[in-house]
């Protein structure tokens, strides 16, 4: 195991709390405007907080974190029944506001840094950690919009998917130079939350595809 010592791995359990509730709050929203039963919100707001650990884990073949404790399950039951409370899902605006973007972001670096750490533990190629960083960051919503037949956000989205592969680069680059320390963690914690901050505010996207493919003619059977 990484020793990363008390400062960053206080950091880093924070941040993944943070992210974790901020992921579920996602999926309940998602849940609400699908018109999900509470069990279907419930299921779907867990499954974002957590399903990109557990595609982690199984993936390195160790068994996913949320079996090792109930954290995991209390964070989506108190964010749901909280949420509840408030009556959030009339709020449309939300998943806009500053406070949940700003978690977003957090939750989003601290498990995309978390997977590359846990590739390199396992002692995977840069392919290896690059793709443990994408699945623990983002997995848990490309699993939320396949239940609920979305196209994944991650896929036609903002710059979001972009800032997992290039922490999983950077974790990978400072392990491979020797400089994976205390403070060059909490040096690209804060410089990956910064850029996709910096991405959402100006609305960064990668170039898209436009096809204008025409429909064939029909062909007329043969007699």
């Amino acid at each position: 195991m990484l020793n990363l010592g008390d400062g960053p791995s206080q950091v880093f359990t924070t941040a993944s709390i943070v992210g974790s509730v901020a992921f579920a709050l996602s999926g309940f929203m998602m849940g609400a405007r699908k018109r999900l039963d509470l069990m279907g919100v419930f299921i779907l707001a867990f499954l974002t907080a957590n399903g990109g650990g557990v595609i982690r884990d199984l993936l390195v073949d160790r068994p996913p974190a949320i079996m090792a404790g109930l954290r995991p399950f209390y964070l989506t039951a108190g964010t749901v029944t909280l949420a509840l409370l408030l009556r959030l899902q009339h709020r449309a605006s939300l998943e806009r506001a500053w406070i949940f973007v700003l978690s977003d972001a957090v939750g989003l670096v601290a498990f995309g840094i978390t997977g590359a750490i846990i590739g390199i533990e396992h002692d995977l190629n840069l392919f290896g950690v690059v793709t443990l960083s994408f699945l623990t960051a983002t997995g848990g919503g490309i699993v939320r919009d396949i239940l609920v037949n979305e196209v994944p956000l991650v896929l036609h989205g903002d710059f979001y998917g972009s800032v997992a592969i290039l922490l999983g680069l950077a974790i990978d680059t400072l392990h491979r130079a020797d400089l994976m320390t205390p403070a060059s963690l909490l040096a690209v914690f804060a410089a990956g939350l910064l850029l996709r901050l910096i991405a959402y505010r100006r609305r960064w996207s990668l170039p898209r595809l436009n096809a204008s493919f025409q429909d064939s003619p029909s062909v007329p059977p043969s007699h």
